[in-house]
């Protein structure tokens, strides 16, 4: 591995370990909506695109945007069915809805997915189904501020299963060409370790209460900032491109907290 590749593996581990460490704290401290929201803010997927883009080429970053969407979508999905299978313990319901993901993903790669369009109706479609399925029939509800009682054991737990799971995530989108790329660029990583360490700490309601809203915030604004990496990476170039695109994403994460805040139970 090359000296470039190590440096975007270590800036991974940091900024997911960083992220999900902080927005669950935010959680237990503020609620289950900000801790969503924040969580659901574009981060790994940022040193992502910028390290494929700069280390290959523009035009391969560009094509790896085609299947995010599609992705993001298949995302909110799997919180959707982690919600739906709370009842049963945490590994069936993780379990169940990594599977689902993974054979919808591999399905895509199989098939060469190279729509965008296309891929950005699956991303609506998948977005619109996740949130009726958990805020109209399941009918989650928010959950206030929890005790905040760490000890160094968690807070080194929580920094090593995140930063863990994003490392892994950003290894198999370099090696697996752009579009398996694409996929594991938007594998799940933040909402698994988010999942698990919202249900150990906290129980079901809190876990599913916080997972509600990030399926929203996450899955919108990482499309969001995906959509101008794809459209300002080549008119703008890597660095200009990440910068607009990063701003335009914080204007959507404005717009889904008063969404999430006013319309969400």
């Amino acid at each position: 591995m090359t000296n470039i590749f190590l440096l975007q593996l270590l800036l991974a581990f940091i900024v997911g370990a960083l992220w999900i460490t902080t927005a669950t704290i935010i959680a237990e401290k503020f609620g289950s909506k900000v801790g969503g929201i924040i969580a659901g803010m574009p981060s790994t997927i940022v040193i992502a695109l910028f390290f494929i883009g700069s280390t290959q080429s523009v035009e391969t970053a560009t094509k790896t945007t085609t299947i995010i969407p599609a992705i993001m979508g298949l995302d909110s999905l799997f919180i959707a069915i982690y919600i739906l299978l709370l009842r049963h313990k945490l590994f069936i319901s993780l379990g169940i809805s990594l599977f689902v993901w993974f054979i919808s993903s591999f399905i895509l790669v199989l098939l060469k997915f190279d729509n965008y369009t296309i891929s950005l109706l699956f991303f609506i479609f998948f977005v619109l189904v996740s949130y009726l399925l958990v805020e109209k029939i399941v009918k989650v509800k928010s959950q206030g501020k929890r005790q905040l009682n760490f000890t160094t054991s968690q807070i080194i737990f929580r920094i090593l299963l995140s930063g863990g799971i994003i490392l892994l995530s950003v290894f198999m989108a370099k090696v697996g060409g752009y579009i398996l790329g694409g996929v594991f660029a938007s594998f799940p990583a933040i909402m698994l370790s988010t999942m698990i360490i919202t249900y150990l700490n906290h129980g079901r309601d809190f876990s599913a209460a916080v997972m509600k809203v990030m399926m929203v915030s996450g899955s919108v604004n990482v499309t969001i900032y995906s959509i101008g990496v794809h459209f300002l990476y080549p008119a703008f170039g890597i660095i200009t491109g990440t910068f607009i695109s990063f701003a335009i994403s914080f204007i959507t994460v404005t717009i889904t907290s008063i969404f999430v805040n006013k319309k969400m139970s």
